[in-house]
């Protein structure tokens, strides 16, 4: 039986059989979850990169992190459902409540989703992080 199956899945004679007509359906069928899961995952990383890009323009002008930071990043990571265990971290040189203008600071927004196919079975579990550069543009006395 074995042989037989294998002589049938390789055979050249051109006509097709139920079994080999199956497996290519299957087979694009997954190929093509799996295309739309890639990019799902890209537009999770683009939706984090617009955030980090988003905070870095509100630290920049407030000169550091305050209680509005927060809001606004819970406003954006709000609109992001795909995404779990959102989170981002200010660094600089110093005090990231109060950063001096012409500082130069980091901010780095991390995340998680999944590779999961039909059905969102969350297979295969993929971090994304998502970093942007500032200066300050406050004074401080």
């Amino acid at each position: 039986m074995k042989k037989k199956l294998k002589r049938l899945l390789l055979s050249e004679r051109g006509d097709s059989s139920y079994i080999s007509s199956f497996v290519y359906i299957l087979v694009t069928v997954l190929l093509i979850a799996f295309i739309i899961n890639v990019f799902h995952i890209i537009s999770v990383k683009q939706a984090m990169d617009h955030m980090a890009d988003q905070l870095v323009k509100q630290i920049q002008l407030n000169g550091g992190t305050s209680g509005e930071t927060d809001t606004l990043f819970s406003f954006l990571s709000g609109q992001l459902d795909e995404a779990t265990g959102i989170s981002y971290q200010v660094s600089d040189p110093g005090n990231t409540g109060r950063i001096q203008i012409g500082t130069p600071f980091y901010v780095t927004v991390t995340g998680r989703c999944h590779l999961g196919g039909f059905w969102k079975f969350n297979l295969v579990p993929i971090n994304v992080r998502s970093q942007g550069a500032g200066v300050s543009e406050h004074y401080w006395k």
